[in-house]
């Protein structure tokens, strides 16, 4: 366990009185390297003896003080409560950024996915699966598809067809090892199908609904309590109200002004008097009073109270009763702040029934989700209570630079998006909606989702509302929020057996096989490669003529299998392969659903004589005319720096490599020892500089390119520009008629990762309708890589629209997270077109 010192602060040590010890034999450990643990063990040095040694040294100086008191707590690792590395479970957090929320029948959710590793706050590098699902409010999977992440990030869509009935659902993502853990938190945001019917209203339930949430999980006695609180409706909507009075039992008034916000959140304080009751009594929308008791008996013990609202401190303060504190005369307690992500102690101080609050400098708590707590002699937590510091939140969030203007013919708008200077590349998405749309209605925003939901029993309502600016009343609402909150799923304290894993952790497309007529004599290697996508491996062929392994695979893929011998040579094999089932799923999503937030966005009043079925989009005819070029000409001009490739028979047999083929395009490649594969590159003098190769939109890693034939793609795109070099690979679908296929045996894949389509405008029938511009969509962007040195470029139709509203996310390499909204006026305030 880390923990880091204050210099500051003043540390008591006890020196047993029998405690001696000599210092020259203490010195001559040291020196010749002994582990006090182990010095202990040999019976050579005691635990009294190193605190003793302390007192013995008089130490003056603090780097010599944390010298000695890191080997002290060395020597104690076996008794103080750690966290065992090994045993940390490789948890992810997950966000999806949605084009919107709110949909027609006959449109596409389209979704970008951002994966992170909870722990290290950088895009995941384990996780390669993600499970994303569609129920209903029963609990039943409508749709569920698996999408590969690549560096921390995927994209994918579904198509709201004849299988969606007008209401409400859930839209969740996991992963299959998060399953193995109860406070794991998969993404969870509820989508809305619109159609040609009045929306029902929803009925009431037992009434309003107050629940309290006492600081610490309780109101003790005979001291200033803070408690939460927060108000719902008889629909079940947060209630914005000044309407709110704490009285006693014997009718008297102790506050009458609490009020809560727009969220349905307040709070108050007052001092527990243990021989009274106490009511929440709130008014209701007819005038008449509805009273919740506080507790039938308030608590004797101890507490903790956190005061989070200043700029530069965060004060902490014990809270209990004097005769809890009496009954435990001679008993040492301290307080202590627990950071979540270093999974350690960042201070501690001893208390006593004399402490008062206690000032701690925002400066030394890391930033993000820490829990203040009470810890008796034993290191057990007696109380604790989260908040959020965010000493550094803002080097971890960001907004997206955009700039905008008219194109000459003002009915579409460029964007120029661009990262804050000094920041590298970034991997983004951006929805484009009208201006007044209520389309898109997101729980969470990423920040959201990566700094504080992974911590909260519920989804937020409005989750990006507390990270919009650096406002003291979101903050402080924030802080209300955490305070509700009951002991966090993440505690340290309690035994988490992640060796009891019946869910693995995904790589990949699991498989395994056998090659029936295998010489074993001769043939120890087995050849596996996905006909689509041209990924391929190597396996050892065991005793028994199996193999196992993974590889990146696709539905609709095919695998081919060969056999190698000594010399290299492949040969068709008869072979056998089994996948992973991913279809029997027996695991009980209903506890994870349960945590949707049961608020609606707001009634769909919609018109009955509309009809919001969209039909299939059909292909427009200069379209038609590109792809007619296409098969008379294997090359195609797209933009001015940009040119594509077909990749044909005869190209194929010519020559045979990815690798081969685009030094023909003036490209060079040099190999990648590290990393096992190749880099590509263009001449920018006085050197090479790196070129990024995307598979269907994917960035390749460079074994990859490396173990590429040339009849796996289907066509190529390119720019050798100085300011933007790339390369962008099409994979082709017919790899056999190609490929040589006497060497190769074809295995069809059940079932693989889901392809995403291309983003398609829907046929809209009405652009200057009420429905569209409350419910329609503009535009979608999954992939976009922007970084601060040259802006990224984009033209989107208006679609007859004065003004539109983007979103954008996304997360760089460093894990540094970006979310912007902005509007977009290009008629007003003199924009001028290109």
């Amino acid at each position: 366990m880390k923990w880091i010192l204050n210099p500051f602060q003043t540390f008591s040590i006890l020196v047993p009185k029998t405690c001696v010890v000599s210092r020259a034999v203490f010195l001559k450990l040291v020196l010749e390297g002994w582990q006090l643990a182990d010095a202990q063990k040999a019976g050579l040095i005691c635990t009294e003896n190193i605190l003793s040694l302390l007192k013995v040294f008089h130490i003056k100086k603090i780097t010599t003080f944390l010298f000695f008191i890191t080997l002290f707590f060395v020597a104690l690792g076996q008794d103080a409560p750690t966290m065992d590395t090994e045993q940390v479970p490789l948890l992810e957090n997950i966000h999806l950024h949605l084009n919107k929320t709110v949909f027609f029948k006959g449109e596409h959710l389209w979704f970008k996915a951002y994966v992170q590793d909870q722990y290290q706050q950088l895009p995941s590098s384990t996780t390669t699966n993600l499970h994303v699902g569609i129920f209903s409010k029963d609990g039943k999977v409508l749709i569920k598809k698996m999408f590969f992440v690549n560096n921390g990030s995927s994209y994918g869509d579904f198509k709201i067809d004849s299988t969606f009935v007008e209401g409400s659902y859930a839209l969740m993502a996991w992963t299959n090892y998060m399953k193995n853990f109860e406070f794991a938190t998969p993404f969870l945001q509820k989508i809305t199908i619109i159609g040609p019917t009045n929306k029902p209203k929803v009925k009431a339930e037992n009434g309003m609904t107050i629940l309290v949430h006492p600081e610490g999980q309780k109101i003790m006695a005979g001291t200033f309590n803070s408690v939460g609180l927060m108000v719902f409706d008889e629909a079940l909507n947060p209630l914005e109200t000044k309407e709110i009075q704490l009285v006693t039992g014997d009718g008297d008034k102790v506050q009458s002004n609490i009020q809560t916000n727009e969220l349905g959140q307040g709070r108050f304080v007052f001092f527990a008097n243990p021989t009274k009751s106490y009511f929440i009594k709130i008014k209701d929308a007819n005038g008449a009073w509805v009273t919740k008791e506080l507790e039938n008996k308030l608590q004797q013990g101890i507490g903790v109270s956190v005061d989070n609202t200043a700029k530069d401190v965060v004060v902490l303060s014990p809270k209990w009763s004097k005769a809890t504190f009496n009954s435990r005369e001679g008993a040492r307690f301290s307080m202590a702040i627990f950071n979540h992500i270093s999974r350690s102690f960042v201070y501690r101080h001893e208390i006593d029934g004399d402490s008062i609050s206690i000032s701690v400098d925002r400066y030394q708590i890391p930033s993000g989700i820490n829990t203040a707590m009470i810890l008796d002699e034993e290191m057990r937590p007696l109380s604790q209570r989260m908040f959020f510091n965010r000493r550094t939140a803002s080097k971890k969030v960001h907004s997206v630079e955009v700039d905008y203007c008219l194109t000459k013919g003002q009915d579409s708008l460029q964007l120029d998006v661009i990262l804050p200077k000094g920041h590298k590349m970034a991997n983004l998405s951006m929805s484009v909606l009208p201006a007044n749309s209520s389309a898109c209605l997101p729980n969470n925003s990423i920040v959201s989702s990566f700094l504080v939901q992974p911590y909260l029993e519920k989804q937020f309502v409005k989750g990006p509302y507390f990270f919009e600016g650096t406002h003291r009343s979101s903050d402080y609402q924030l802080d209300t929020r955490l305070l509700m909150e009951g002991t966090e799923k993440f505690d340290s304290f309690r035994s988490m057996d992640v060796q009891n894993t019946p869910y693995e952790m995904e790589k990949y497309i699991a498989f395994n096989g056998k090659i029936l007529d295998a010489d074993l004599k001769n043939e120890k290697q087995v050849s596996l490669m996905s006909q689509t996508s041209g990924a391929i491996n190597l396996f050892d062929l065991s005793k028994n003529k199996n193999f196992k392994g993974n590889l990146p695979l696709f539905e609709g893929d095919s695998i081919l299998v060969s056999v190698l011998d000594e010399k290299g040579k492949l040969r068709k094999p008869k072979a056998e392969l089994h996948f992973k089932d991913y279809s029997g799923d027996t695991f009980d999503y209903t506890k994870w659903l349960a945590n949707v937030s049961e608020v609606e966005p707001e009634a769909m009043l919609l018109e009955i004589d509309h009809d919001l079925n969209l039909s299939e989009r059909t292909i427009l005819l200069d379209e038609v005319v590109v792809l007619e070029k296409m098969k008379d000409n294997t090359k195609f001009q797209i933009t001015a720096l940009a040119e594509g490739r077909i990749i044909d028979k005869g190209t194929v047999n010519r020559y045979r490599s990815f690798q081969n083929y685009v030094h023909i395009l003036g490209f060079h490649t040099r190999l990648k020892l590290e990393e096992g594969g190749i880099g590509v590159y263009i001449l920018d003098p006085p050197g090479l500089r790196a070129v990024p190769v995307f598979v269907e939109g994917m960035v390749a890693n460079p074994v990859e390119l490396m173990n590429m034939p040339l009849s796996s793609i289907k066509s190529i795109v390119y720019s050798k520009s100085r300011q933007g070099p790339f390369i962008s690979l099409s994979l082709r679908y017919d790899y056999d008629e190609l490929y040589d296929r006497v060497r190769f045996a074809s295995l069809s894949l059940p079932e693989g990762f889901s392809r995403a389509q291309s983003y398609f405008s829907p046929n809209y029938p009405d652009y200057t309708s009420f429905l569209y511009k409350r419910y329609g969509a503009i535009w979608w962007e999954s992939q976009l890589g922007v970084n601060s040195e040259v802006p990224h470029m984009i033209t989107v139709p208006l679609n007859e629209q004065k003004k539109v509203k983007i979103i954008i996310e996304g997360m760089s390499a460093n894990g540094i997270l970006y979310h912007t909204e902005q509007i977009c006026s290009p008629f007003e305030n003199n924009y001028s077109a290109n």
